[in-house]
């Protein structure tokens, strides 16, 4: 078997080598790969600096290889050719049951002291707040499991994975004086709870965790009679899919929860005011490959989210200011928050400067929740900014 494969990847190689080297036809006005979400290498430009350090040459490989045409077509039809030939995973992707492609993450590609050292950041940022008139019922942790831990029956067998679980539990010791909101079981139990070809969680997921956190913090939850669900999508393939191209890569269905009566909301994303659909939803996105980035039109430093001043404290359980942490899994979270709070502040650390503890006190936050996916948390070295005091 091993002799087959190696005859097979020697004629993907030659297969490769011939067209490229036969290859003249390139695509010039193209600056943007979609498919691979990343920008294709410019023209190099020539300097003898440049020339002599080898560094022209090979940004000039580079660049032919990037505009290739049909480059990402091979791209695609090589990863499906070692998938159909047993290959476990290409380029940090698992190839997994069921079509699923999971993110390749081992317990030696993580720093155990980073994400001990992220977990007592929150734990002194949530202290710092105590001594600041918030009670400690109100300031709670989200940790949600990624596909690799909740669906780690469909990983190849013997496929080494991170545990994320031992963070979760060192979660639940560290920040012991808080709430911590354990989504775990939650999420396992939805039939769709990750897109088959992207990191993230479904919007089906974060509503049963939603429900985990009214029922952690006290509230009165919304059941999803009270939701009109809507789907903006049936073609998504994401950023795992961007990692492989393989061709025949499931197409992933994008909901969103609308509420039967929709409140208005004025939303301020880095300081820009953006008209979104339903109060959250961007549906530019709906005609662009990154469908999930819907969700507020993707990641900014700071997302202030308000009710109209004609509406505050209508609702029930509502009124107060909420400073969510987090990255992106919160994106399609925290709308289910919507009519619990007066106001909604999102903070993202990788793109947010200022002083997190500073910022809290000055806008009177009265509850904070911090929601990250474990995989990303436990590498994460901004998240030591909620620290800062």
């Amino acid at each position: 078997m091993k002799n087959l494969k190696d005859k097979i990847m020697i004629a993907i190689f030659v297969f490769f080598l011939a067209f490229f080297s036969a290859g003249s036809f390139l695509f010039f006005n193209v600056d943007f790969s979609e498919n691979e979400n990343r920008y294709l290498q410019e023209f190099p430009s020539a300097s003898v600096e440049t020339i002599f350090d080898g560094s022209f040459e090979q940004n000039m490989e580079k660049y032919v290889s990037d505009r290739m045409t049909g480059r990402e077509t091979l791209i695609g039809l090589k990863n499906s050719i070692l998938k159909t030939i047993g290959t476990k995973d290409v380029g940090g992707v698992y190839f997994c049951d069921d079509n699923y492609y999971i993110e390749k993450k081992t317990d030696s590609d993580i720093d155990s002291d980073i994400y001990r050292k992220n977990l007592k950041a929150i734990a002194l940022f949530y202290d710092n707040l105590l001594n600041h008139g918030i009670s400690k019922e109100k300031l709670s942790f989200m940790p949600v499991p990624t596909a690799a831990e909740v669906l780690k029956e469909k990983l190849p067998a013997n496929s080494p994975a991170f545990n994320e679980l031992k963070v979760l539990e060192e979660a639940k010791t560290i920040l012991k004086d808080f709430t911590v909101v354990d989504v775990t079981q939650s999420v396992a139990e939805i039939p769709y709870s990750y897109y088959k070809t992207d990191h993230h969680w479904t919007t089906d997921s974060a509503f049963a965790s939603y429900l985990d956190w009214c029922e952690s913090t006290g509230r009165e939850k919304k059941v999803s009679e009270e939701f009109d669900i809507k789907i903006v999508s049936e073609t998504f393939r994401g950023t795992l899919y961007s990692k492989v191209l393989c061709l025949d890569a499931a197409y992933d269905t994008v909901k969103v929860y609308v509420p039967s009566e929709i409140e208005e909301y004025t939303v301020v994303c880095d300081g820009k005011e953006h008209e979104l659909k339903y109060g959250f939803w961007d549906s530019s996105f709906e005609k662009k490959k990154d469908i999930y980035a819907g969700f507020y039109g993707g990641n900014y430093g700071l997302v202030h989210i308000s009710k109209s001043g004609e509406e505050k404290n209508d609702s029930v359980n509502a009124g107060g200011k909420l400073l969510v942490i987090k990255d992106s899994y919160a994106n399609c979270f925290v709308p289910f928050l919507y009519g619990h709070f007066d106001d909604i502040y999102m903070v993202d650390l990788r793109y947010f400067n200022g002083n997190v503890s500073e910022f809290a006190i000055e806008n009177g936050i009265t509850e904070v929740l911090s929601l990250f996916n474990i995989s990303s948390f436990a590498e994460e070295k901004s998240i030591r900014k909620a620290g800062i005091l």
